[in-house]
């Protein structure tokens, strides 16, 4: 029923349909309440930076400096994209190897990893979670800005000025893997997902969410931040080599990460205990209210 619908409206929602049915299934219904005020927000937030996002190509600024980060790429490592550096090493469009699957595999891990994540933090450390919310809202509106302003293609959709007709050009590697593995599912994936925006590589979402999940993971002990670490390095890995993004935008990317977290917990600690403070003199107005009336 929630495909017959998707169908016949917008697939778009067929994503969030599913986060839904799911949340039904596996949130007791005592904690239902505490969900939807967690949640909701929490999917305003991506879905306003999706929105906002697929604005920023309809600017003079998408026309006019939307291949300045692959000049910038290029003369930081002295002429040659990285992308079709290590494109041109390990990838064969003919035959693809393990890591081309396994790499790709990462990259659409992205659309479900940092949710599952918040539902646990959720469960499990609900102060972390709104730290953690927190955090995502302003990596979000920090790289929308940025996007606005620095508006970028990636790697895959450089101009000829970059890769003329004699030189190398970078491949979307992830395309054949789809094919590979079922061409009508990998476009029907697709077109769920989307790509509001592909003139917006600078900064790398990709990247700054998936770093974020490092910080957060300390509460769950050390073999979880490694784990979170390695399973970032093996993002930023996967973004060069399969076009969707260049170095810069995986370095920004984590910057911006950073800069969300750690300005959010400024935040918190700043604001918490003033409504912590607010809250404790309603609870006691409440509790001596019925006695003055005596």
């Amino acid at each position: 029923m929630l495909i017959g619908a998707s169908l016949v409206t917008n697939r778009s929602f067929l994503g969030w349909g599913l986060f839904v049915v799911v949340a039904v299934l596996v949130v007791p219904m005592g904690r239902a309440r505490s969900f939807l005020l967690s949640f909701v927000p929490y999917g305003m937030v991506w879905f306003l930076f999706t929105a906002l996002r697929s604005l920023a190509d309809e600017t003079v600024l998408a026309r006019t400096l939307n291949t300045n980060v692959a000049r910038v790429e290029r003369w930081l490592f002295g002429g040659q994209l990285p992308s079709i550096t290590l494109q041109d090493r390990f990838f064969d469009p003919s035959y693809l190897q393990w890591y081309d699957y396994f790499l790709s595999f990462i990259h659409w891990s992205y659309f479900f990893v940092p949710h599952l994540v918040a539902v646990r933090l959720w469960q499990k450390h609900p102060v972390l979670f709104r730290h953690y919310l927190s955090a995502m809202a302003l990596l979000l509106t920090v790289g929308l800005f940025i996007y606005f302003l620095i508006p970028s293609n990636p790697p895959w959709m450089a101009g000829e000025q970059f890769n003329s007709p004699a030189a190398a050009t970078v491949l979307r590697v992830m395309e054949p893997v789809g094919r590979q593995l079922g061409g009508g599912l990998y476009n029907a994936s697709y077109r769920v997902i989307g790509e509001s925006n592909p003139i917006a590589a600078m900064p790398s979402i990709h990247m700054a969410i998936t770093f974020l999940l490092v910080f957060p993971a300390r509460a769950f002990g050390r073999r979880w931040r490694l784990l979170a670490l390695v399973y970032a390095a093996c993002m930023g890995t996967a973004l060069v080599y399969l076009g969707e993004h260049y170095v810069i935008d995986i370095a920004v990317g984590m910057l911006v990460a950073a800069y969300g977290w750690f300005a959010a917990g400024s935040w918190l600690n700043l604001v918490s205990p003033l409504v912590n403070q607010r809250f404790s003199r309603a609870r006691a107005d409440l509790i001596t209210a019925p006695e003055a009336s005596r």
